[in-house]
C-alpha cells in the first residue's frame, strides 16, 4: 500500500496525471474531427503540459530559493525528460502549428504575472488549454465549421468549471493577496458560478452537427466534484479524481465509438 501511495504521488506532483488529462482532451477534439493526427500531436501536447505545468506550479519555489533538490529530483528528471520529447516534436510540426505553440508558450510565461488577478488568471488557463485541445487540431482541415467555433468556447467553458475545485481546495493554504476567484467571491458563489457555467456547456454540444450523449455525464460529474468540493476534502479529491474528468470523457468516448458507430 505505501508503494503504491508513493508512485501516486510520484504520478502527480511530477505533472503525469495532468498531463494525460490534457492528451484526452485532444484525442476528444481528434475523436470528434475523426483525424489522424500529425506526427503525434497529442504526445507533444502531454510533455509541453508537463513542462508548462511544473514550470507555474513550482515557481514560487524557486523565486523564494526554497528549491531542496533532493526533496524535488524526481519532478526535475520528469521535466527534463519532457523537455526533450516536447523539443523533438515541435520541430516535427508544421509551421503554422509550430506558431500557434509558440503563441501559448508566450501567455504561459505571462500567467505568473496575473496570479493576483483571479477572473484573468483562471481564463487565461483556460485560453491555453482551448488552443492546444481545439484551436490546433483544426489546423489541419480545410474550413472551419460551425462546430469549431462551438467546441472552442465549450472547451474555454469546461476548463473555467474544471479549476473551480481546485481553487476551492487551496484557499486555506492560498495567501490573501492572491485575490483568487474563492477569496473574491467565496465558496458558495464560487460553485454556484462553476454550476451555472456546466448550463451553456452542456446547451452547447447540441448546438454541434455531430452531438455526443456523454456530455450529459460529463456535465453531471462536473457538478457532483463542484458540489462536493471542500477545504477539508482529501488532496486526491482534486489532485487526482478531478483531474481525471477529461480521462473519463475520453474514456466514454472509446466506448461509445466500440459499441454504438
Amino acid at each position: 500500500m505505501l508503494f503504491f501511495k508513493k508512485l501516486l504521488d510520484f504520478y502527480i506532483k511530477t505533472s503525469l496525471h495532468v498531463a494525460f488529462a490534457v492528451f484526452c482532451l485532444v484525442k476528444i477534439t481528434n475523436f470528434e474531427l475523426q483525424i489522424n493526427e500529425y506526427n503525434f500531436y497529442s504526445l507533444l501536447v502531454f510533455f509541453g503540459t508537463i513542462v508548462s505545468y511544473n514550470l507555474l506550479k513550482y515557481f514560487e519555489f524557486f523565486s523564494n530559493n526554497s528549491w531542496n533538490f533532493n526533496k524535488h529530483k524526481a519532478i526535475l528528471g520528469v521535466t527534463f525528460l519532457a523537455i526533450i520529447g516536447y523539443s523533438y516534436l515541435f520541430f516535427k510540426q508544421k509551421s503554422n502549428v509550430q506558431i500557434h505553440l509558440i503563441e501559448v508558450g508566450i501567455l504561459v510565461l505571462v500567467y505568473p504575472f496575473l496570479r493576483k488577478y483571479a477572473i484573468l488568471k483562471i481564463s487565461l488557463v483556460a485560453l491555453c488549454v482551448a488552443i492546444i485541445s481545439v484551436q490546433i487540431p483544426y489546423l489541419g482541415m480545410k474550413f472551419l465549421s460551425f462546430d469549431y467555433y462551438i467546441n472552442f468556447v465549450q472547451r474555454f467553458i469546461f476548463v473555467l468549471i474544471w479549476i473551480i475545485p481546485f481553487e476551492i481546495y487551496d484557499s486555506k493554504t492560498d495567501a490573501t493577496t492572491l485575490n483568487t476567484i474563492v477569496q473574491k467571491y467565496g465558496i458558495k458563489r464560487s460553485k454556484l458560478i462553476g454550476m451555472l457555467l456546466v448550463i451553456p456547456f452542456l446547451i452547447l454540444e447540441f448546438l454541434k452537427l455531430n452531438y455526443s450523449f456523454s456530455i450529459i455525464l460529463i456535465a453531471i460529474a462536473l457538478v457532483l466534484f463542484l458540489n462536493f468540493s471542500s477545504v477539508k476534502r482529501n488532496e486526491y479529491y482534486t489532485s487526482f479524481w478531478v483531474e481525471s474528468i477529461p480521462i473519463f470523457w475520453w474514456i466514454l468516448f472509446l466506448i461509445l465509438k466500440r459499441f454504438i458507430f
